[in-house]
């Protein structure tokens, strides 16, 4: 018997402090890491900052509230930023994959 597991799509809207603060700087490559795990995971579907830096938008694909809020602690940054989430009707989103040279 194989259980079915719902997913949902949850927005995450993060609040970049400003200005950021220097000491913070040294903590975005972990950041970067954990942002790339969650991709290669599946548990991150979306990740775009404002281009005036002070937000920061995240889609996040998971079983539960309660599995959501685990992915963001496990975001470096996320204990600097205050944020707020939504549940979503849908997501969509174009997928381009690499294409290959048959050279």
């Amino acid at each position: 018997m194989s259980e079915n597991h719902q997913l949902y799509n949850y927005m995450v809207e993060f609040t970049v402090p400003v200005p950021f603060p220097s000491e913070l700087y040294h903590k975005i490559p972990d950041q970067q890491e954990t942002v790339q795990k969650l991709f290669s995971t599946g548990k991150l579907s979306a990740y775009t900052l404002a281009a005036d830096l002070s937000k920061l938008w995240a889609v996040f694909v998971c079983s539960s509230e309660s599995e959501l809020l685990n992915c963001i602690d496990k975001l470096p940054l996320s204990k600097y930023m205050e944020f707020d989430y939504s549940e979503l009707r849908f997501h969509q989103s174009l997928k381009l994959l690499p294409s290959m040279s048959m050279n």
